[in-house]
């Protein structure tokens, strides 16, 4: 319960975001990092892997809350979500969402295979692309 209450915790400070425009590694131009992360959830439940994998800069870091390196790169990424999009196996559901800078916070619930895995989710984005995601996951 104590992670929950820094993640709220950090939410506050977050608020209150000066959005500006960010060029991608795709061809969109996206006006802020909360786009960057909204665009991540909708090519994910689109299963668009190709635009989906854009939005992450090629040296990403993966971390279980606050700082357990999962996993770096997008070739981990690959690895990870590029069957699961080929077979249509899993969809995210924003229940909500803060933001601020360069940081965009996520309460998600994830469905693979008819389970539901509930999630916080920090992005860092920077440069127009996502350098670090941090879960909190529900075991």
């Amino acid at each position: 319960m104590k992670i929950i209450y820094q993640i709220i915790l950090i939410g506050v400070l977050f608020l209150g975001c000066k959005e500006k425009t960010i060029e991608t590694k795709t061809s969109e131009s996206i006006s802020s990092p909360l786009e960057i992360v909204n665009k991540r959830m909708e090519y994910y439940n689109l299963h668009n892997f190709e635009k989906f994998i854009k939005l992450y800069a090629d040296d990403v870091k993966i971390y279980t809350y606050p700082n357990k390196l999962l996993g770096k790169g997008t070739g981990n990424i690959t690895s990870i979500f590029e069957p699961k999009f080929a077979a249509k196996s899993i969809q995210v559901e924003i229940v909500s969402q803060m933001n601020n800078g360069n940081h965009v916070i996520n309460h998600e619930i994830v469905t693979e295979n008819g389970i539901e895995t509930k999630y916080v989710s920090i992005y860092e984005i920077n440069d127009g692309l996502i350098t670090s995601v941090r879960f909190v996951r529900d075991y």
